[in-house]
């Protein structure tokens, strides 16, 4: 499974952060692909944030120390080009962002 994998740079405060990647990615897969986000509260299990979509699949985001992986569920799209879209967009905005697509 295709992984968004960003290493952060110590200004970055970490939940803002995912706000500001959950955002991009949803926006692009509305853009490309016509999903929108549900409403409401993730879900979370354990480490990781579920992020749900209309009309299926979620955006799952896992932060560890200074790090952050995002992958894509349920949703049949080219993953590691919506994740490429999202990691340059995310790059011009913060410097000292490491982003790597696995």
């Amino acid at each position: 499974m295709t992984a968004l994998v960003l290493q952060l740079p110590a200004i970055v405060e970490p939940a803002e952060f995912e706000a500001e990647v959950v955002v991009s990615v949803a926006d692009r897969l509305r853009d490309d692909h016509g999903y929108s986000r549900s409403p409401g509260s993730p879900g979370a299990d354990g480490d990781e944030h579920r992020y749900h979509l209309v009309p299926n699949g979620s955006i799952a985001v896992v932060r560890g120390q200074g790090r952050m992986v995002v992958r894509l569920h349920g949703i049949d799209v080219d993953a590691r080009d919506l994740f490429t879209g999202v990691s340059s967009e995310l790059e011009q905005r913060h410097d000292g962002l490491a982003v790597e697509i696995e």
